[in-house]
């Protein structure tokens, strides 16, 4: 069985331009991330799924760079992107990530994709850990499927074509490890004070050569309180409903 991890990532960002390149300790902040997928032992590659505009061409060369594989495709539906994404890997099985969360957690990553496969489900999601270091589990065939039914060109949040329709098998992997339980934790980056957070984590725990772990950034986050209330104030973007097709075309 063949797995892995689709990176979603754009340089369009507008409530923090240009987030996912912006340096943390002198490198892009996706290149810490890509730093952290690595670890990750059950996935077999690591894709940084992008557009085909040329204001995303960086984000190439970082693959390249990285030692990691790139995809290019459609610049706004994402679900469309990772699937052709999938295709072209010729994977069973794909972890979804976006690249404006620097933490994505690796052990949660392989603990998912043996959920996934034991529970034999279509789409798996992990729920009680920080906003920002969870991942998703996808089959393929269902990402095919899913692709079939929608009738918008914009996924930009596609998760709703899994949960929602009533056609897939759906599963959630609950985190019980009361260190790194925290869902009321955000540590992803869409506002100039969630990059605050996420800088001032790395100035606390980076070591040259060394990825600190979940553990670590949520003892931190426990003992200095007031790390969290940095971005406490920021709303998430509601999601954008999804669109089908006429159920006669399904």
């Amino acid at each position: 069985m063949k797995t892995g991890i689709l990176v979603t990532a754009r340089l369009k960002s507008t409530r923090l331009p240009m987030k996912v390149i912006k340096p943390i300790i002198g490198r892009p902040m996706i290149c810490h991330m890509l730093d952290r997928l690595k670890l990750a032992e059950r996935p077999q590659k690591i894709i940084i799924c992008t557009s085909t505009t040329a204001q995303d061409d960086p984000l190439e060369e970082i693959a390249t760079q990285e030692s990691v594989h790139c995809f290019r495709g459609h610049p706004d539906d994402v679900l469309l992107r990772l699937t052709h994404a999938a295709e072209q890997f010729d994977l069973d099985i794909a972890i979804n990530c976006t690249a404006d969360n620097p933490f994505a957690d690796p052990v949660y990553i392989d603990r998912l994709l043996d959920f996934h496969i034991e529970q034999g489900n279509d789409y798996s999601i992990v729920e009680g850990l920080p906003f920002g270091t969870f991942s998703y589990a996808l089959s393929y065939s269902a990402m095919v499927r899913a692709c079939h039914i929608k009738a918008e060109t914009d996924t930009e949040v596609w998760g709703g074509y899994f949960t929602q329709t009533g056609l897939f098998k759906v599963g959630t992997l609950q985190v019980t490890d009361p260190e790194v339980r925290r869902p009321n934790l955000r540590l992803t980056v869409d506002t100039p004070e969630d990059y605050e957070l996420v800088s001032r984590i790395f100035d606390a725990l980076y070591i040259n050569g060394r990825v600190f772990s979940l553990k670590e950034i949520v003892k931190l986050c426990d003992q200095h309180p007031e790390l969290a209330r940095i971005n406490s104030h920021v709303v998430q973007k509601p999601a954008k409903p999804i669109r089908l097709k006429p159920r006669a075309e399904w």
